[in-house]
Formats: C-alpha cells, structure tokens, sequence
C-alpha cells in the first residue's frame, strides 16, 4: 500500500508542477530565483537523509521533486525574479554548509532538521514576492503540494524526525502560499 501511495504522490509531483513550468513560460509565473536554489539543493539532500532512515516510497516525491526543482531553478535563472537580498544569500550558505553534520556524524536526521528550516526560510523570498504581486505564483502548484506532501507522510516507512519533518514542514508552507494568494484574489 505505501508503495502505491508513493507512486501517487510522484504523479502528483508532475501534475503541481506543470501548471507551474508552463506559467513560467508564459511569463505568468516569475519564480524567485534564490528560492528555487536552495530548495533544489535542501530537497535533494533530504531525500537522501530520508532514503538513508528508512523513508521508503514515503521519500520519493523527495526525490522526484528534487529533480524538477533543479528544472525550474536553472529556468528561473532566465524568467525568474531575480531581487536577492543578503538574508537570501546566508540562507544560500546555510543550505551547503548543512552537509557538515552529516558528514561528521553519518547520521542526516541533524542535517535533514537544519535544511527542513532552510527551506521554509527558503520561501520568504516568494512570500515576499507574492505579498507584492500575487498573481506571480500559480495556486494550483501549491493547492496540490499540500496534499503531495501529506500524502507522502503515509507512505514512509519508518518514522523518525529525519524521514517526517520535511513533508510536514511543507504542507504548512505551501498551504501559507495557497491563503495568501487566496486572499488576495478575494481583495480584488
């Protein structure tokens, strides 16, 4: 059951994320360009924190969305935001310099921890950015991540700290993207 559950959340990856490739390509879309960095770099390390714990099919959209995320990164270097502020680059560093306690420790569930809070600083850049201009991010993406990554949280197969906290992390910080662009749509 976990597997298909896993499978399903992969398929959800793809699914959230083309409205949003193709907004870009629109010009609708304007990722924040920092921001897409660094979950590039947080999210494939976590999945392999995630795989090393035993996360199982429950850490493959990890995966997967790590891969799409180096997509969208290296897309937004074109079409993305590029307004970087000088928090944007320590969170930057702080997200290569996560490795470090892996590294000395050969367990990831401390460096899974400091780049699960990366990440959600990692969304301040579009926060901000979507605070000023809401329409520059597709809900749909978000409105789905949501569910992807709680849907993700029951196919892992072992819980621990470095295997659940990531995906939790993330259905609260995509469901912030979803209320804000929500209410600034009811605004109008």
């Amino acid at each position: 059951m976990k597997e298909i559950i896993g499978f399903i959340t992969i398929i959800l990856a793809f699914v959230a994320l083309y409205p949003y490739i193709v907004d870009i390509f629109r010009n609708k879309t304007k990722p924040h360009v920092f921001t897409w960095i660094i979950w590039a770099i947080a999210t494939i390390l976590v999945f392999f924190g995630q795989w090393q714990k035993g996360g199982g099919p429950g850490s493959w959209t990890t995966g997967v969305t790590g891969i799409l995320t180096i997509f969208i990164a290296l897309i937004s270097l074109k079409k993305g935001s590029k307004d970087i502020t000088n928090s944007d680059k320590i969170i930057f560093i702080g997200a290569l310099l996560t490795i470090i306690p892996w590294l000395l420790t050969k367990d990831p569930t401390l460096s899974v921890i400091l780049l699960t809070l990366i990440d959600v600083l990692a969304f301040f850049p579009t926060i901000r950015k979507t605070i000023n201009d809401p329409q520059s991010e597709t809900f749909i993406s978000y409105f789905l991540n949501v569910f992807r990554h709680g849907l993700s949280i029951f196919a892992l197969t072992k819980y621990n700290l470095a295997t659940y906290i990531f995906p939790a992390a993330l259905v609260i910080m995509n469901l912030v993207v979803v209320i804000m662009i929500s209410k600034s749509n009811h605004k109008k």
